[in-house]
């Protein structure tokens, strides 16, 4: 049995919902899945900067004392997808935990929800070139309406692709290709990418540094971003409010496209300090933080 803890990175964001699907036959994009599952080991960089910005770096290595990893799990906040952090005791198989953790639901992550069914099952998970193909069981298609199940899509889609090994996702039911899901019958002409749910995508998404980590100076914050500008702001705040670092960069592209945006902040303390690593950017009308994406951490010297 695993054990798991989750914490909920906070979102501040507008709304809009993907509608999927488009009339095509496309079966012979995806390479044959021999390989057993996601691991924490042997991660391929991404070689796709801008169309489909991905992790290219683990979500979280092992930590060698407590013998745990983490990884988000992508749940929704209202229309908008956003993730979880889960800590487990470390394995080979984190594909196969995150996946669990995703039917499992959301605990303890505040006003997080799931479009899936919690009595969906997993049949198999394989990776192979990048595309994880993901075979579950008929539960997954239970339930209607269009906006339920591209969020069940976007969530299976966001919880696989966050592992650098994986940029495209095939879904099978009971052993089955999909081409059709669900009773609104969405019509899957292809692998799932991120780009494929961007309309329900935060406008700033953090890779890095993960919820309740311990990070040492300078800290990479990186992550993707769709925001005005590509500008990308970035805050360091103590428990107290003091700000301990600030600054800021810009992703590789901007109003109206994502892009990746990786910063190393540097900052002093003297002791283990807990603070929040804030990532945001600042409307151009008012000026005000908005698309906020909030990480507490522990700052160590």
């Amino acid at each position: 049995m695993m054990t798991m803890r989750m914490r909920k990175a906070t979102i501040a964001c507008a709304a809009a919902l993907a509608l999927l699907g488009a009339c095509s036959d496309d079966s012979d994009t995806t390479p044959e899945q021999t390989s057993d599952d996601a691991t924490t080991e042997e991660q391929t960089p991404s070689a796709e900067p801008t169309e489909d910005p991905t992790p290219t770096e683990e979500p979280s290595p092992s930590d060698e004392e407590s013998n745990t990893v983490s990884f988000q799990v992508w749940f929704s906040n209202g229309d908008r997808l956003a993730p979880a952090v889960a800590t487990i005791d470390a394995t080979p198989r984190v594909g196969a935990a995150a996946l669990e953790a995703l039917i499992k639901g959301p605990s303890g992550a505040g006003n997080l929800t799931s479009a899936v069914p919690p009595g969906t099952g997993v049949n198999s998970l394989d990776i192979e070139g990048g595309v994880a193909t993901v075979d579950l069981s008929s539960e997954f298609e239970s339930g209607a309406g269009i906006p339920t199940m591209g969020m069940r899509l976007g969530q299976l889609t966001f919880t696989l692709t966050q592992f650098p090994t994986v940029k495209r996702v095939v879904l099978e039911i009971d052993g089955e290709r999909v081409e059709r899901f669900s009773k609104e019958r969405l019509v899957i002409e292809k692998p799932f990418t991120r780009v494929d749910f961007e309309d329900i995508s935060p406008a700033i998404i953090v890779n890095r540094p993960l919820g309740e980590s311990e990070v040492g100076s300078p800290v990479k914050v990186a992550g993707t971003a769709n925001v005005f500008e590509a500008n990308v702001l970035i805050r360091i705040v103590g428990s107290d409010d003091e700000v301990l670092a600030e600054t800021f960069t810009t992703a590789t592209c901007g109003s109206g496209c994502r892009g990746n945006f990786s910063e190393d902040v540097e900052f002093e303390v003297e002791e283990a300090t807990e603070a929040t690593v804030q990532v945001y950017e600042e409307s151009a009308e008012t000026g005000r933080r908005i698309n906020m994406i909030e990480v507490p951490v522990t700052l160590v010297p």
